[in-house]
């Protein structure tokens, strides 16, 4: 991987460019660093305070993203819905959901043909308990979304936020109806089915039928397109925070079971699933090379996750 160059000593804009790329590296401390460098040069510099705050958030340092978002505000008063936006994750961050809420209604007052204001502000009234309002701003954010995209199908991660919604207020046919058109518009997406998957296994606690749970979360680590990513670092962002954890303890009760059934075929594919869910991909390679020659009854599976595993 090429690292960027050192900027000249007053080159701000060099610092914030670099600064960028190791936001996109996740390299937060150097993005920090670098926007330092820039504020340093220039003082009024609105978007090294905003891209700060913004590597402050990615470091859960939610109380110096939300001063530099103050000060990004104070400097570029007219230009801000991006600010609002991230200022108000940040106070969803802390739980303060009347200061998000408030912090989204200005986003969404500035670029109301955005959606992203609706979908913050629809996922902090969920967390107030307001399912209305938050399916009224997730039908909003899907009408605006399908309106900017060439195909005319909104993103997947507005269903599924709708539908936890619905659930949450017992609606529990439009909800899985949203998982599913979730999953119909993105088949790839492993959100989809782990949130679809956390739904079966709360309707198989009250029934005893997990089946369809364990079929969503195979699904899940099976599409999922980096699993340091997804399970390790960002743990399922926007909603997902516990899920993983869920399905593992469920996935290890499957385990337990074909155990003592005898069915170790079985029991070592899904300790490789479950062990996925962990990001231990050595591990998980292991047990599903341990099903193969057991001989685990669907082999595709196994050869899609050794096929995933090699990238």
């Amino acid at each position: 991987m090429l690292k960027p160059t050192s900027p000249a000593p007053e080159d701000a804009k060099a610092y914030i460019t670099r600064g960028r790329i190791y936001l996109i590296w996740d390299e937060y401390d150097r993005a920090i660093k670098d926007y330092e460098a820039t504020i340093k040069i220039e003082p009024k510099n609105a978007v090294a305070y905003y891209k700060r705050g913004n590597a402050y958030s990615r470091k859960d340092d939610y109380d110096l993203a939300i001063a530099d978002y103050n000060e990004a505000i104070k400097l570029e008063p007219n230009e801000t819905c991006g600010v609002y936006n991230d200022r108000g994750t940040a106070y969803f961050q802390k739980d303060d959901y009347d200061l998000a809420i408030a912090d989204y209604n200005e986003a969404i007052k500035l670029s109301p043909e955005f959606p992203l204001g609706y979908i913050n502000r629809g996922r902090t009234y969920h967390m107030k308990g307001n399912y209305d309002l938050a399916i009224a701003d997730y039908n909003e954010a899907i009408k605006l979304d399908e309106a900017m995209t060439p195909n005319k199908k909104a993103s997947p991660k507005i269903y599924y936020f709708r539908a936890d919604a619905y659930i949450a207020k017992g609606d529990r046919d439009k909800g899985i109806a949203d998982y599913n058109q979730a999953i119909w518009i993105s088949p790839n997406d492993p959100m989809s089915y782990l949130k679809r998957g956390g739904f079966y296994h709360a309707m198989g606690d009250l029934t005893g039928d997990y089946a369809r749970a364990v079929e969503d979360y195979d699904n899940t680590v099976r599409l999922c397109p980096n699993y340091k990513t997804y399970f390790i670092d960002r743990k399922f962002l926007f909603g997902g925070e516990y899920s993983a954890d869920r399905a593992t303890e469920l996935l290890d009760w499957v385990v337990d079971e074909y155990s003592d059934s005898g069915n170790m075929a079985a029991a070592a594919y899904y300790s490789g699933v479950s062990i996925l869910f962990s990001g231990n991909r050595p591990k998980a390679r292991r047990r599903f090379e341990t099903a193969r020659n057991l001989g685990f009854k669907d082999d595709n599976k196994i050869i899609e996750h050794l096929e995933n595993l090699k990238s």
